[in-house]
């Protein structure tokens, strides 16, 4: 009998699982619940299969739960599509090492979220992987991993939510531990992006950030969000709760995140008065607050609830239905903002 192992709804932990235990010993039945279910997988397992690897779908094509037969396939050249998601290339990233023949991994044109791909590239050099990533092809001839003591940096994602919360209320100020200004996370962009939202960011000794608003904010924003889509929720709900009109490209793969993570957040501000058009692939997102009171739904995605959450300082009182969602990134996410005393909670 397998052993079953449930990754609920955390698409990192299956996907990276998926390569993990392919190689090895041992049956498994990777699974997750009823969203999990429903987010793509057939890249990666694809790419498996071509290498060796003994993983077939349990239910639906394409699709969790997973049928695992760990095996010894020795690696080489495979191709792999990135379009939906760049946690498919970092999942063989991290194999290659210990496959016989290493990885040459081919990508296509079209890639998300590429920073993350750089983000493992560069923690893999740190750990003594030699790692070649040019013109579309990562290499990972084999090796073996050094573990060297390593902090980990606070979460750029994470943080983008008290950028959200100082754009939103005017001479608000926050300073944040662990984070670094020479930061390996994509994300960190977010210090450029709330620039325009009248956010400035100073980097303090000893990784400290203070974040503050200092200006008004632009009247209209452009934001591509090919390689950055968990800052969407956030630049979406700051943009409205400021009236500040957004044009939106690059969304294409949020459909495959813990919620269609796009028309949730188009479909919770419009509780507030968010008018949303679209002009050919650019998402126009514009209008101001008129409703004072809003029951929000989070569809079951941390980052939905955490973005909507904020917009408390500019209505009489809004409400979230599954508050305990933030678990999956923030656990003390509600806690925090209660320090701050800028929102109020009940």
């Amino acid at each position: 009998m397998p052993l079953i192992i449930d990754a609920n709804n955390a698409g990192t932990v299956l996907r990276f699982l998926t390569a993990f235990l392919a190689f090895g010993d041992g049956k498994w039945l990777l699974t997750g619940n009823e969203r999990m279910q429903k987010r793509p997988v057939s890249e990666l397992v694809t790419a498996l299969q071509d290498l060796g690897a003994k993983i077939s779908y349990a239910n639906n094509e394409g699709f969790p739960p997973l049928n695992i037969t760990s095996s010894r396939f020795s690696g080489g050249e495979v191709y792999i599509d990135a379009a939906k998601s760049s946690q498919f290339v970092s999942a063989l990233m991290m194999i290659a090492p210990v496959l016989k023949k290493g990885l040459i991994i081919k990508l296509n044109k079209k890639i998300v979220s590429e920073p993350y791909i750089k983000m493992t590239a560069s923690l893999m050099r740190l750990f003594g992987i030699d790692v070649d990533f040019s013109n579309n092809k990562i290499i990972i001839p084999p090796s073996v991993y050094n573990i060297p003591d390593y902090t980990v940096e606070s979460d750029w994602s994470s943080a983008s939510y008290w950028y959200e919360v100082v754009a939103l209320n005017d001479a608000s100020e926050i300073k944040i531990s662990n984070l670094f200004e020479n930061s390996i996370q994509g994300d960190a962009s977010v210090c450029e992006v709330f620039k325009s939202l009248g956010v400035t960011t100073t980097f303090l000794p000893k990784g400290e950030i203070v974040i503050k608003k200092t200006s008004t904010t632009v009247k209209e924003l452009n934001f591509d969000a090919t390689d950055c889509p968990d800052l969407v929720p956030s630049i979406m709900a700051s943009c409205f709760g400021n009236g500040v009109k957004l044009n939106l490209t690059g969304y294409s793969h949020l459909k495959y995140k813990e919620s269609d993570r796009l028309n949730s957040m188009i479909s919770e501000l419009s509780k507030l008065g968010c008018k949303h058009s679209y002009k050919g692939r650019t998402l126009v997102l514009e209008g101001k607050i008129v409703e004072k009171r809003a029951d929000f739904t989070t569809y079951g995605d941390h980052r939905i609830a955490m973005s909507l959450a904020p917009l408390c300082s500019k209505t009489d009182s809004i409400s979230i239905d599954d508050k305990d969602v933030v678990l999956k990134s923030y656990p003390d996410f509600w806690s925090d903002i209660l320090n701050l005393n800028v929102l109020t909670i009940s």
